[in-house]
């Protein structure tokens, strides 16, 4: 130790404690998308997320997220007033709120797709995300649907997923990747600017999976794809097999999806080459 340690200049914890420099935003890679339920909780999600707590997390989180996906249900049944100014919050931190697959396929199924691209807008999004629909909807239909999306100032996410995604109780199989991306193109020619790659596609490709969807990487760019992670509604833990893996097969900088907020602070530590089992372990 040099000097008297009564006079050191106090320095900052990053400083004395290095940690991986976050880039500023907006970025094309090292990209993180939160997933917020609301208070529509039960029963799978413990993570509640008013605006009260939601300013607070976004004071810690702010710089690390992107893109922030507002579950369906939250924008039905919560107040439209209430759902406006968490919109508007996330933006202030550079965050963009976006419609999920749900709110379209709920809006396909009820036959008010329009309707439902304009109120979005209305409310406040400036993001909505499509999916593969397994030809259900027409070419012409796509092409007027994401029109109307860009006449209101709406930028597109393409989400590819198997068919149980779209078809109630449908038996699923591994998608080719020039499936994957013939699927993909006509959205990412027309105002799409990521194609999301469902965490259920990944699945199916077990093995596999590294070369085949890497085939997607070289086809369209690793900055316009985002790798959806597990829910805890469907598996509590798998969210840190599945960042271990995706980071492992495709790279630390790939853009990753559907974190929940308790997620947030480990995702750089995982890029970083932390694993699971020693940061959990010494987190506390």
């Amino acid at each position: 130790m040099n000097g008297d340690p009564m006079h050191l200049e106090p320095k900052t914890m990053a400083e004395i404690f290095p940690r991986s420099k976050i880039e500023a935003k907006p970025r094309q890679l090292r990209q993180a998308w939160l997933k917020d339920v609301g208070f529509d909780e039960a029963p799978w999600y413990h993570e509640r997320m008013g605006l009260l707590e939601l300013k607070d997390f976004l004071e810690v989180t702010g710089e690390q997220l992107d893109y922030v996906k507002i579950c369906t249900p939250q924008v039905l049944y919560h107040p439209g007033e209430w759902v406006a100014k968490k919109i508007k919050l996330y933006q202030s931190y550079g965050i963009e709120p976006y419609l999920d697959h749900g709110y379209f396929k709920k809006a396909w199924r009820s036959g008010v797709v329009e309707d439902a691209i304009v109120a979005g807008a209305a409310l406040g999004f400036r993001v909505i995300e499509f999916m593969n629909t397994f030809d259900d909807v027409t070419d012409a239909e796509w092409k007027a649907w994401r029109q109307l999306a860009l006449d209101h100032n709406m930028k597109i996410i393409y989400e590819h997923h198997p068919r149980s995604g779209w078809y109630d109780h449908a038996t699923n199989v591994p998608a080719i990747a020039e499936s994957i991306v013939r699927g993909a193109v006509p959205f990412l020619e027309h105002g799409a600017f990521a194609l999301m790659m469902d965490h259920e596609e990944i699945e199916l490709h077990g093995k596999k999976a590294e070369y085949e969807l890497g085939k997607v990487i070289e086809a369209l760019g690793r900055e316009n794809i985002i790798f959806e992670i597990t829910s805890p509604k469907e598996a509590p833990m798998r969210w840190l097999d599945d960042l271990t893996a995706y980071f492992e097969m495709w790279g630390p900088n790939i853009n990753v999806s559907n974190v929940m907020p308790s997620q947030a602070m480990y995702i750089e530590p995982l890029r970083a080459g932390d694993r699971p089992g020693p940061l959990i372990a010494n987190r506390y």
